[in-house]
This record gives C-alpha cells, sequence and structure tokens, in this order.
C-alpha cells in the first residue's frame, strides 16, 4: 500500500505533490496558488481542512473518499472546488498538470469564528469534489485579491470574507439538517459608537476582525453580520472608505509625502495607495492634492 502524503498549507516545507506560488496566512487561514504537475494516483491528506479551486484548463479527477470501496470520475473545469477534510486520506489522481487556488483553514478558526452559529457543534465534513456554488466562488474571488494586497486591511478582509466563506461551506455541505438561524438586527446604538471610535482611533493599525467583534462584545460571525446590517457594507470596505478619507484630509492640510500617507494609513506601498485611492474617488492622490489645495 502507497504511503499517504500529508499537506501542511502553514508548513514552510515543500511539498512533493505541489509547489506553491503565492501565499499568505493569518489567524488560522492560509491562502495559497500552487502549480500541482500530473498524478496517476496516490493517498493525500491535507492537515487542515481545505478547499481546492480548480484554475486551469479542463481534466479529469479520479477520486476515492474513505467512506468509499469504488473510485468515481469527474470532469473538472475552471471555478469548480474540492473539499478536503483534516486529517482524512483520500485517494486521488488527475490526468494533466494544474493550477488551484487553495484556502485552508485550521479547526481553530473554523470554532472561533463560527461555532456560535452552530451552538458548539459544528457539521461533520466528507471529502466531496467537482463542486459548484456561485456563492463560494464570490468569496473566493474576495480571497484572491488578498494574494496581492498586502495592506492591513487586507488582512481584515482576509478575517471577514474567510468567515463567511467557512459558514457557508459549513451549513451548504457538511452533515447536518439543522442550519444557523439567521443573525438579525444591527449593532445598537451604544455598541455602534465604541465601534466607530474604536476604528477611528486605530485607523494606522492592523484592524482585525476579531479585535472588532471583541469591541462590541460579539462573535466574530455574529459582529460581522450586524455590522453590515448597520453600516450596509462589510467592516473591510467601511475601514477602507475611512482611510481614504483620512487620506483626503492630509493631503489637503499637511505637507506629508504621499508615500508616507499611504504608509501611515496601513498602504503597503505608494502604488497600492494609488490604486485603491484611484477606484474609490476617481482621481490620484497627486491630482487630488494639486486641484483641490
Amino acid at each position: 500500500m502507497a504511503e499517504t502524503t500529508l499537506i501542511d498549507f502553514t508548513s514552510e516545507i515543500a511539498s512533493p505533490v505541489l509547489s506553491v506560488t503565492r501565499r499568505i496566512a493569518r489567524s488560522g487561514i492560509v491562502v495559497s496558488r500552487c502549480n500541482i504537475p500530473i498524478n496517476p494516483g496516490a493517498p493525500i491528506m491535507t492537515a487542515q481542512f481545505a478547499l481546492f479551486m480548480h484554475e486551469s484548463e479542463p481534466l479529469d479527477l479520479i477520486c476515492r473518499q474513505p467512506e468509499s470501496l469504488r473510485a468515481k470520475k469527474y470532469r473538472v473545469t475552471a471555478g469548480q472546488f474540492h473539499l478536503s477534510p483534516a486529517d482524512r486520506t483520500a485517494h486521488v489522481g488527475w490526468t494533466a498538470d494544474k493550477q488551484s487556488f487553495v484556502i485552508a483553514m485550521e479547526n481553530g478558526f473554523i470554532e472561533r469564528t463560527i461555532g456560535d452559529a452552530f451552538d458548539g457543534r459544528i457539521p461533520e465534513m466528507r471529502g466531496q469534489a467537482a463542486l459548484r456554488d456561485p456563492a463560494v466562488e464570490e468569496l473566493a474571488a474576495c480571497l484572491r485579491r488578498s494574494l496581492t494586497d498586502n495592506s492591513r486591511c487586507g488582512g481584515l478582509c482576509l478575517d471577514y470574507v474567510g468567515t463567511s466563506l467557512a459558514l457557508r461551506l459549513f451549513e451548504t455541505y457538511g452533515e447536518s439538517g439543522k442550519r444557523p438561524p439567521p443573525v438579525r438586527g444591527g449593532l445598537g446604538t451604544s455598541r455602534r459608537r465604541r465601534i466607530v471610535d474604536f476604528i477611528e482611533s486605530h485607523l494606522d493599525e492592523d484592524i482585525g476582525l476579531a479585535a472588532l467583534a471583541t469591541e462590541a462584545g460579539l462573535s466574530p460571525h455574529h459582529f460581522g453580520k450586524a455590522f453590515k446590517t448597520t453600516f450596509g457594507k462589510p467592516p473591510c470596505r467601511y475601514i477602507t472608505e475611512r482611510r481614504i478619507q483620512k487620506a483626503k484630509e492630509m493631503l489637503l492640510s499637511e505637507h506629508t509625502s504621499i508615500t508616507d500617507i499611504a504608509l501611515d494609513l496601513g498602504f503597503s506601498s505608494h502604488s497600492h495607495f494609488t490604486d485603491v485611492f484611484r477606484k474609490m474617488t476617481g482621481t490620484t492622490p497627486s491630482l487630488f492634492r494639486r486641484n483641490c489645495a
């Protein structure tokens, strides 16, 4: 019997079955893009719960899950994804080299972010292949952008979207007849004021979803829903808008360089700040300063 290959997405050690071309990790969630060579068939296990989204040309996937005696064959196209529970071996093979976008979540991340949605009883997840779900594709697209966004707000996006994705996957594909109850209502007046004050006093820092949720006295899952109900947008969008507003004030009232403003407000570089500023205002920081000063 062939030896099982373990893939640990938190490890810096190269895996024999894939090569990581880009990777970011934060608080128990790892997002990576991987090149994966052809594999005629081998037992493979992931150390974390992992979603593999196909990004290359169509190919055939042959998969036998541990609870099944027979292998199944799937024709996989871009956008379809596979779910791999942590520490469960599946015998899989594929007929061509491929590229996958992979989102791996440690048990601690899953329990911390969505445990309350299921009253602490997170549904069992079995291995599944060649799934298609527009909601999952949309969330994965947001996380894919995080691979090139090194700003402090990019980390919050990873927290927030990762939580939303975990909830979607476990309520839709987990083995549980019970869906989590919907979160109704937004943040009350005092919570809203406290969160706004917290954000304003930490605009230059890496604000995480857990810190915001703790400040509000809510779980990350509950807080994310309540925040969007209250403000009409997710926290990562709200904080980016506040940083751009602060940048406008600095561009008008200070002689600080645009690069220093970018770094002071948590953007990874002058160019990254310029890209975000242009998307949100229709102009560049330098033109804004020149035309409005």
